[in-house]
């Protein structure tokens, strides 16, 4: 497919098409942009179709489902120079972005934009349904149930009463504190009467911590050693990979317990296992997966370990809000004569943007 004649800045379509935004497609998306849909499917046809300029001088890389338009693998230092320099955003859906060198792209003054927001009040219901579980061992009495045994149900029955905690007035320890688990401390304390204690290597306003009633703590290890359940909310890079690890662990309270709806690889999953096999952490709950998709074997066998399909943010409005932020995220961005014209609302990689636009 030749890139096609148009005055209108043009955007690659990466992935499968719109599903839910049409009237907002036809009325303000296409009717700005060129929209062409690439039509590889592995990463070296694509890096070929790159080279040889088979889409001409694009404007903008829009991915509108997060499940699609990841053929070429990953966004690194071989595939990202190889995109032409009109290229203003990449504005894709998903609030993770572990698969895209965003610094690399910011670098190359191109704006990543990811889903933020969109995927909010999901992951956070998902955080909250996991807290709760971990301290009332909700997943080992479902399974006791569906055993249909009566001694099983019985001796279930009474193990649960003695092993089980209300969250109410217990320290619930965010990693990571941004509008997600902010939204997660809201609902843990508004709903569970919890205390919250944050980690974040940017601190909350005066007046958000007041409003959730947040302490912030500068240091992960003051933190983890307070909590009694610690809820990741980090992305994945290399900075945060096995950020919780058995050093960390070890600092833990005994029979604390451990949430995850951020990544797999943040949490060290050997040390996850010796922990809980030790009783030194009493439960946990996992969302995402260290070697996603496959799960551990050994933390399936678990009655104390609640684990779901990467389903936080998996609510229908989630997939309607992606696929419309990405479209709203490139106009923000792409003039009608292709070149900048404003920012992106939800931009990841502000700071590597603006060194090198700066310079």
């Amino acid at each position: 497919m030749a890139a096609a004649s148009s005055s209108k800045p043009t955007v690659l379509h990466l992935g499968d098409a719109i599903k839910y935004n049409h009237e907002f497609y036809n009325n303000e998306f296409s009717s700005r942009f060129n929209v062409i849909q690439a039509t590889e499917t592995d990463r070296e046809s694509f890096i070929q179709a790159l080279k040889t300029k088979k889409y001409g001088n694009f404007s903008a890389l829009f991915r509108p489902h997060f499940q699609t338009g990841g053929f070429m693998g990953q966004w690194d230092s071989v595939l990202v120079p190889l995109l032409p320099p009109s290229v203003r955003i990449f504005a894709s859906a998903g609030a993770g972005f572990n698969w895209a060198d965003t610094d690399l792209l910011g670098s190359h003054k191109i704006w990543y934009a990811n889903g933020a927001g969109a995927s909010d009040e999901a992951v956070s219901d998902t955080a909250l349904y996991m807290v709760l579980g971990v301290f009332r061992n909700f997943t080992r009495s479902q399974l006791a149930a569906r055993t249909a045994d009566v001694d099983t149900f019985n001796a279930t029955h009474k193990l649960i009463a003695t092993i089980s905690r209300n969250p109410r007035n217990h320290v619930l320890g965010i990693v990571g504190f941004g509008n997600i688990s902010k939204k997660l401390a809201y609902k843990a304390k508004t709903a569970l009467g919890m205390k919250i204690h944050y980690f974040d290597i940017v601190r909350a306003t005066p007046q958000e911590e007041e409003a959730l009633g947040a302490t912030y703590h500068s240091s992960l290890d003051d933190l983890l050693k307070l909590a009694d359940c610690i809820s990741l909310h980090t992305p994945l890079n290399k900075h945060t990979q096995d950020l919780i690890g058995k050093e960390q662990i070890a600092l833990m309270k005994p029979g604390s317990r451990i949430v995850n709806t951020a990544r797999g690889q943040v949490l060290n999953e050997s040390a996850l296992i010796d922990a809980l096999q030790s009783g030194h952490i009493s439960a946990a709950a996992l969302d995402v997966h260290y070697h996603e998709p496959q799960v551990s074997p050994e933390l399936a066998k678990m009655e104390n370990v609640t684990l779901t399909t990467h389903i936080g943010g998996g609510a229908l409005e989630t997939r309607i809000n992606f696929e419309l932020n990405a479209m709203k995220n490139i106009i923000a961005v792409v003039g009608e004569d292709g070149n900048f014209k404003g920012e992106p609302i939800t931009p990841v990689n502000r700071k590597a943007f603006e060194a090198a636009t700066s310079s």
